[in-house]
This record gives structure tokens, C-alpha cells and sequence, in this order.
């Protein structure tokens, strides 16, 4: 699925508020597996975000792939990522979904990738879940900051974390997360890309050059890029 005539990957994400699907929205479409997922959820809000960010996913890859929406499913893998479905064999597409503050986010690439958005409700001991999730480098960083600088911070590395669990699979370890450090790149080497948002954050995992558009974030500044190193 790479792009003719280079290797470069390719990812297309999308963000879109909660609020324009609206409170009708059905699901006679879903899956028998995403069907039994949303019987599970007792959360009014959590289950609008499963049917619009599901909707969503299949509304983005039948536009990618040509097709109708109605051949396009979603399943899981078996380390819980979602898995895109055409005519119910798997696509080579991957596929991540977000949500958080009534905004949701979705990635689709043709290659592994993953995608966070974080937006704080409430006031958080910020330093103390740095110490918890974050490699010591990243933590020291935290702590040489004002409450303002660091609050903003916290939620460009967290989401950059999430991003990458969530392309890997391995989904966001503490013990796993401590030995990883995000450390600024620039495009051509970078793994990931962040950007400010309302008063958090949003995180895309991708390969190194991949090229990366984005719908739906008019006013998002030009992109911040990182790669990770994994220390012993």
C-alpha cells in the first residue's frame, strides 16, 4: 500500500468534534464484535464516541480505498488493536482511533500507526505521573519547569507514549514507558509528530518520512517531530 514510485509511508488523519454526529446516530452497521463491545459500555458518552469514531474509521477508508463503506469492518487484533476489515478479510491499512474533551481523532496509514489525543479535565499532580510513566530524562525536564510550562509538556510526551503503545501494541506500560525517552527530530528521522491542542495535546506514531495529512484541524500549527530511543 505505499505510495507508487516511493517508499515514503503514507497516514491520513482526521479530527472531528463528538457534537457534529449528532444524537441519533444508529449502528445497525456494526459488527457482531463491535455490537457486543457496545452492549458493555454503561457510559452514554463513551458509547456516542465507540459509534462516531467506528463511523468514522470506515467513512475514512472506503474514501482511501474506493469502496463502499458498507464492505468496510472493524475487528480487533489479538494484542487489542483495532483491525480494518474489507468484506470481512483483513486490510493491509492500520488503523488507530482517539478521543477525549468531545474530540475524536482517527489515523488511518499504510503503514503501523498510532494516534493519542488528550485534552485535561481536571487539575492532575503532573510531576508525580511523570515520575510514574516517564523515562528519568523526560521527569528531570518536568521538574525544571514552571506549572504552566509543565502542564503543557506533560501532555505532549503522555500522548506521544500513547501514540507509540498504541502503534507497537504493547499500549502504555509503566515499566516499558520508563526505559523510552522522546527526544526532538526533524521530519526526515522523526517517529512521531505532536501538536498543541486546546489545552492539551495530540501525538501521530508513523514511520520515519512518512507523509502525513490532516483534516479537520484548521488552526493546528505545523507539526513538532520526535524519535524515540529505548534505553536498557
Amino acid at each position: 500500500m505505499k505510495m507508487r514510485g516511493s517508499d515514503r509511508a503514507r497516514a491520513r488523519l482526521q479530527l472531528a468534534r463528538l457534537d457534529a454526529f449528532g444524537d441519533g446516530f444508529g449502528g445497525d452497521w456494526l459488527t457482531d464484535d463491535e455490537v457486543a463491545r457496545l452492549r458493555a459500555m454503561t457510559s452514554p458518552e463513551r458509547r456516542r464516541s465507540f459509534l462516531a469514531g467506528h463511523w468514522l474509521a470506515r467513512t475514512l477508508a472506503a474514501d482511501w480505498l474506493q469502496v463502499d463503506s458498507a464492505r468496510i469492518g472493524l475487528g480487533r487484533r489479538a494484542d487489542g488493536r483495532p483491525l480494518l476489515q474489507v468484506d470481512g478479510a483483513p486490510s493491509a491499512l492500520s488503523l488507530s482511533l482517539s478521543h477525549s474533551g468531545g474530540w475524536l481523532a482517527v489515523a488511518l496509514a499504510d503503514a503501523p500507526v498510532g494516534v493519542d489525543i488528550e485534552l485535561p479535565r481536571r487539575a492532575r499532580d503532573y510531576a508525580a505521573l511523570a515520575r510514574f510513566a516517564f523515562s528519568p530524562e523526560e521527569a528531570a525536564r518536568l521538574d525544571g519547569l514552571d506549572d504552566a510550562g509543565r502542564r503543557g509538556a506533560f501532555h505532549v510526551l503522555w500522548t506521544l507514549k500513547e501514540a507509540r503503545g498504541k502503534r507497537s501494541g504493547e499500549g502504555l506500560l509503566p515499566g516499558q514507558s520508563r526505559r523510552v525517552t522522546s527526544l526532538p527530530s526533524d521530519a526526515a528521522a522523526g517517529e512521531a509528530a505532536s501538536w498543541g491542542f486546546d489545552d492539551g495535546a495530540l501525538a501521530l506514531a508513523i514511520d520515519p518520512g512518512a507523509h502525513v495529512e490532516v483534516v479537520g484541524g484548521e488552526g493546528l500549527s505545523a507539526p513538532a517531530w520526535w524519535r524515540y530511543r529505548e534505553d536498557g
